[in-house]
């Protein structure tokens, strides 16, 4: 349970190449496992070659550098599983739906804030998108740098909301949903509007901080349903 946690966030860009995992203690401590169950994960982790354990670093699990799949190849993968990736987007229709329903009758200040810092750290990304001036090389790094810190960002929201309701079933279902529809996702991060997206997202915050569950529900179906539009258009050659 624990390396399969961790292989998720890593996929979804909450923990990114280079970044440091928490100590062993404080995975522990988050998860309610022992010290020994997360020590066995990081080593399933290592043997994935998912992480890596630098001299340099104090001795701290650092992530690494996923392969990179090309355009080319992550289209032709969601033109072949395209089947499998709407069912999996009906499922996350379904129960994201319902974590912002249930979201806008239990949230906090505190909640509202963290979404709100996930909403202006997209916004900053997608202006980081087009930077005038800069071009070649600096411009694909810039442009890399900013669709990784997008879906890092787009995935603490949708799981942010996912906590909210305190149902741990319900957020380990979402997270699993999202971390399967990883191919599709990250083709979207890099083609899609990311600013359209950002403000759908300010969508379904505006419901949840109203604290009206029926909008919030509907602001979700709607975010998801121009993601499946924009899933269809994938399929393209």
């Amino acid at each position: 349970m624990v390396a399969e946690s961790l292989r998720r966030r890593i996929a979804l860009g909450i923990y990114q190449p280079g970044d440091l995992l928490p100590s062993e203690r404080q995975l522990a401590d988050s998860m309610g496992v022992p010290r020994a169950t997360v020590r066995e994960a990081l080593r399933v982790l290592h043997g994935e070659q998912l992480i890596e354990t630098p001299r340099t670093n104090g001795g701290g699990a650092q992530v690494r550098a996923p392969r990179s799949i090309p355009d080319a190849e992550a289209r032709a993968e969601v033109r072949r599983d395209h089947a499998r990736f709407v069912h999996i987007l009906t499922c996350r229709m379904a129960n994201e739906s319902l974590a912002a329903r249930l979201a806008a009758g239990v949230r906090t200040d505190a909640h509202l804030k963290a979404l709100e810092e996930t909403i202006v750290a997209m916004e900053a990304a997608s202006r980081r998108m087009e930077q005038p001036g800069v071009s070649g090389e600096d411009a694909e790094a810039a442009r890399r740098a900013a669709v990784a810190e997008f879906r890092r960002q787009d995935s603490i929201f949708h799981l942010t909301i996912a906590t909210v309701p305190s149902n741990p079933y319900l957020y380990r279902t979402i997270e699993w949903l999202r971390s399967e529809f990883f191919t599709p996702l990250d083709l979207l991060h890099r083609t899609r509007d990311m600013q359209d997206s950002a403000g759908e997202h300010r969508a379904i915050l505006a419901a949840i901080a109203e604290r009206d569950g029926g909008a919030a529900e509907a602001a979700m179906q709607r975010h998801l349903a121009s993601t499946s539009v924009a899933l269809d258009a994938l399929r393209k050659p």
